[in-house]
């Protein structure tokens, strides 16, 4: 049985969190939560925080430890949110647009014996 986390609305943009997600889809738990700790990005720390809580949530639902049963990451989305827009005076009495963009990220993490009977597909849609 499956366990997911969610983190709506953070305040970093779908692009820039997608190339994180590309690097721990389909891995082992402890090897995701090892390559997260070397990222130097802020989006990195994010994933961390969400990774562990889907592996809290795994555990509440689940008898057994992680040293006996090892759990994969099945499935991570990244998804767009809101966009806040502000905007910048430019020279010349013209104003430019900032969009300060969100996005929405949810992880799914399963057992073994689950993971290997689903293929991974690539989830993310990192549209600008």
């Amino acid at each position: 049985m499956e366990a997911t986390a969610k983190l709506k609305k953070l305040p970093i943009s779908a692009r820039k969190i997608g190339l994180l997600a590309a690097l721990i889809r389909g891995k082992s738990v402890a090897m995701s939560l090892a390559i997260l700790q070397n990222k130097p990005q802020q989006a990195a720390v994010q994933l961390r925080k969400l990774l562990l809580s889907a592996i809290s949530n795994w555990q509440n639902s689940h008898a057994t430890s992680l040293a006996e049963e090892p759990i994969f990451v099945k499935r991570i989305t990244v998804d767009r949110a809101g966009m806040l827009k502000r905007i910048m005076p430019a020279p010349r009495g013209v104003a430019h647009r900032i969009r300060k963009r969100s996005s929405h990220v949810v992880i799914v993490v399963d057992s073994a014996a689950s993971v290997a009977d689903v293929p991974h597909e690539v989830v993310s849609s990192t549209k600008t």
